[in-house]
C-alpha cells in the first residue's frame, strides 16, 4: 500500500525551474448551470466535488479554472492533483504502491508539486477527497490483477477495508470525516508501523485540522525526530517534507500566540530548504504585524524570487510595498501577477486604489474596470469599485488627456 510520505517527491517538481517542467495544454472551462457565478472559484469547486468521483476528467478541469480564478485556494489544487491522479487508473496504482518509476517520473513529480503547493497555503489542509481517490486505486488495482465481473466490487473494497491494516482503516475513517476514529487507527498504525514519520505527520495534521492545537505540534515534534532517525536512503522523498512539518509547527505557533517560536520554526524551515519560499512569507507577514516594515519588505522580497510559480507571494509583497510606501514597486509586482493570473481579479482592485491614489485616473478606470469584469458577484469589494469607475468614468478628462 502507498506510503503516503511519497507525496514529498514533489521537492523536485516544486524546485524546479518552471521551464523544465512540461505543463499541459490549458483545459477548456466546464459548462456551469446557467445562474452559475463564472467569476466564482467556488462554482467551479462545486461543480468539480460533483464530479470527481465519476467524471474525473472534468473536475481535473474544473479544479484547474477554480485555482485561475482564486490562485491561492488550497482546495482547488489539491481537487486538481486528485483528478489527475485518477484519471488515469493504472498509473494511480503504481504511485500508490511507491513504484519508483512512476512516482519519480516528470509527469508525476509535476501533479505531486499540485499538492506540495497546496501544504503550502495551508499545511492542514483537509484531503476531502481522499475516500474518491482510494475507491478509484482499488477499483483500477481490480480490473487489473482480478478483472473479473464488477458486478461485486462496492463490496469487494469495503470487506478491504474493514479487513486492512490500521493504517488503511484510518485513511477510509478521514475520508469519511470520522476524526476520532481515524486519530484512534492512527494510533495504533503508528505502534505497529516500523516507519512512522508519515504516520505521525497524518496525525497531526488531523489534530491541527480540528484545533487541538498542543497536541499536533507533539506529533509534528515526533513526526521530525521520525524523519532523521529513518532510513538514509528515503531522504529524497523526505528533504522537502522536513521543511514542510516545520513550516506547519511555525503556523501553529502562529495559532497559539507563540511568535518566537513560529519564527523559530520559520528559520529551520529555510535551514531544511533554502528555497521554501511559504517560511519567507510567514516571516515577513510577521514582521508587518510587529511594524518591522524594513524586515516585511526584505522577507518578501525573497520570498518573491523564490516563489515565482505563486502569483499570491507577488501580491502580498505588493501590498506590503504599498503599505511601506513604495508605490511604484507595488505596481510593478500587481503588473507581474496580472500577467501571470489575468482570471485573479482582486490585483485590479489593488492597482486601481493605487492609481487612484496617484492622481492618474484613466489607469484607475482601467484596474477597477478589470476588477470588476472578473469578481464574483458577492465579493465584498465589487459594489465600491463599480461606484468608484462610474466617478472616473463620469468625471471630466484633465488638461493633460488622462
Amino acid at each position: 500500500m502507498r506510503n503516503f510520505v511519497l507525496l514529498a517527491a514533489a521537492a523536485a517538481a516544486f524546485a524546479a525551474p518552471l521551464c523544465a517542467q512540461r505543463a499541459p495544454a490549458t483545459p477548456r472551462r466546464p459548462a456551469l448551470a446557467a445562474a452559475a457565478d463564472t467569476n466564482s472559484a467556488q462554482a467551479y469547486l462545486e461543480f468539480a466535488q460533483a464530479n470527481v468521483a465519476t467524471r474525473p476528467q472534468i473536475a481535473r478541469d474544473a479544479f484547474y479554472w477554480a485555482s485561475q480564478i482564486e490562485p491561492g485556494s488550497a482546495d482547488a489544487l489539491y481537487g486538481r492533483y486528485t483528478a489527475e491522479l485518477m484519471v488515469d487508473g493504472l498509473r494511480l496504482v503504481d504511485y500508490w504502491e511507491g513504484v519508483r518509476r512512476v512516482v519519480r517520473s516528470p509527469e508525476v513529480q509535476r501533479i505531486d508539486s499540485l499538492y506540495f503547493r497546496a501544504l503550502t497555503m495551508n499545511p492542514f489542509l483537509y484531503r476531502r477527497y481522499e475516500t474518491e481517490l482510494f475507491r478509484a486505486y482499488m477499483t483500477a488495482w481490480y480490473r487489473k490483477e482480478i478483472g473479473s465481473s464488477e458486478a461485486g466490487l462496492d463490496t469487494w473494497i469495503n470487506r478491504r477495508v474493514q479487513s486492512g491494516s490500521p493504517a488503511l482503516r484510518a485513511q477510509d475513517a478521514y475520508g469519511k470525516g470520522n476524526f476520532d476514529e481515524a486519530l484512534r487507527l492512527y494510533d495504533q498504525a503508528v505502534r505497529d508501523a516500523r516507519r512512522k514519520s508519515w504516520l505521525r505527520t497524518e496525525r497531526a495534521r488531523l489534530f491541527a485540522h480540528v484545533r487541538n492545537d498542543s497536541a499536533a505540534a507533539g506529533e509534528f515534534g515526533r513526526a521530525l525526530a521520525d524523519l532523521r532517525r529513518e532510513d538514509q536512503r528515503d531522504v529524497v522523498y523526505l528533504y522537502e517534507s522536513k521543511a514542510l512539518l516545520e513550516f506547519g509547527m511555525g503556523q501553529l505557533h502562529e495559532r497559539m500566540g507563540e511568535a518566537d517560536a513560529a519564527r523559530e520554526a520559520y528559520g529551520r524551515a529555510i535551514a531544511e530548504d533554502l528555497a521554501f519560499y511559504p517560511a519567507h512569507v510567514r516571516l515577513g507577514m510577521m514582521a508587518m504585524a510587529a511594524g518591522d516594515t524594513a524586515t516585511a519588505v526584505s522577507e518578501m522580497s525573497l520570498a518573491a524570487e523564490g516563489g515565482a510559480v505563486e502569483p499570491t507571494v507577488n501580491y502580498a509583497y505588493a501590498t506590503i510595498l504599498a503599505r511601506a510606501g513604495r508605490v511604484d514597486d507595488a505596481v510593478t509586482q500587481l503588473q507581474s501577477v496580472i500577467d501571470r493570473a489575468p482570471f485573479y481579479a482582486d490585483p485590479y482592485l489593488v492597482m486601481g486604489a493605487l492609481r487612484d491614489g496617484q492622481g492618474k485616473p484613466a489607469e484607475a478606470a482601467a484596474a477597477y474596470r478589470g476588477f470588476v469584469q472578473r469578481a464574483a458577484r458577492n465579493h465584498p469589494r465589487l459594489a465600491a469599485a463599480q461606484q468608484r469607475l462610474q466617478e472616473l468614468e463620469a468625471a471630466p478628462a484633465s488638461s493633460d488627456g488622462r
